[in-house]
């Protein structure tokens, strides 16, 4: 696990993060490192990396958390970042790639050849909802692990527990007609932001790839979504609402945009704007 590690072969699954899905979350990933600040906190708390411990960041994005562990394991210790998408890795080398401590691999955890009983920790900040085989992909960062080694990691809860989403989505969804309303996912438990927001579901994938002493607690906080117009911008980029609107007569797109503006005003207080969010931290053991 170096520097210049070669990445593996992706599968049709992921092209979304290896196409348009990874450029939008590197062209926004500022503000979601704003969004995602206390929350963020209280991962790293949860997961405590120690000083010479050897960490797996698992979608590690833009490489800002990964940074963060890598500060947190010296002396001694040493992070890898993985994540699928070529964009989000580049920019995580390009800004973070002097860090000596931390290097970064373009590769899929479900598939990747990893050491065996290498790490001390496995962390993710909102990565592992997207694998398509969790029970094998967790088996795979299980076997990664050494004896005693933990994984810890962030999910979301179910969307209607998550305002900033969910009340701003139904708002515009309203304002369209039938035929362009985005369609919720099939099957809830499909790789996307919201796979694992059953606890039930999630410990069960987890115990089915070999983890013990598995933990979900509840995280409730909010999306620090600064301004109206930069929160707009990010649901629109994010949210499926972006593409409908562009399906629309301008009338009803306007009036689709003004309606959630109005919800993420309920929310403003003076200097800021803070939109209740709503988590799990998942902890297990090998």
């Amino acid at each position: 696990m170096n520097k210049t590690s070669k990445p593996v072969e992706m599968s049709d699954g992921d092209s979304f993060w290896i196409g348009a899905g990874g450029d939008i979350w590197a062209r926004t990933m500022d503000v979601s490192e704003r969004n995602f600040a206390t929350m963020s906190q209280a991962l790293m708390a949860a997961a405590a990396p120690q000083p010479g411990e050897r960490v797996l960041d698992v979608g590690c994005g833009g490489g800002v958390t990964s940074r963060v562990l890598a500060q947190q394991v010296l002396p001694g210790g040493d992070v890898v970042g993985m994540d699928i998408s070529p964009t989000l890795l580049e920019s995580a080398q390009q800004h973070h790639g002097e860090v000596d401590n931390l290097s970064f691999k373009l590769a899929d955890v479900g598939a990747e050849a990893l050491p065996a009983e290498h790490f001390n920790l496995i962390y993710s900040r909102f990565g592992v909802m997207f694998f398509n085989q969790p029970p094998a992909a967790f088996a795979n960062l299980r076997q990664s692990l050494k004896p005693g080694g933990r994984m810890v990691f962030m999910c979301w809860r179910g969307i209607k527990d998550n305002p900033w989403i969910y009340q701003t989505t139904a708002a515009a969804v309203a304002q369209l007609p039938e035929e362009h309303r985005p369609l919720a996912p099939a099957d809830p438990f499909a790789p996307g932001p919201f796979a694992m927001a059953d606890p039930d579901h999630t410990r069960a994938l987890i115990t089915a790839g070999g983890f013990s002493d598995v933990t979900i607690e509840p995280l409730d906080d909010v999306m620090r979504m600064t301004d109206e117009q930069t929160a707009m911008t990010y649901l629109l980029d994010l949210g499926p609402v972006g593409k409908a609107l562009q399906q629309v007569s301008a009338e009803q797109a306007n009036s689709a945009r003004e309606a959630m503006r109005e919800v993420l005003r309920g929310y403003a207080t003076p200097g800021e704007l803070n939109v209740p969010s709503a988590t799990w931290i998942v902890t297990a053991r090998r």
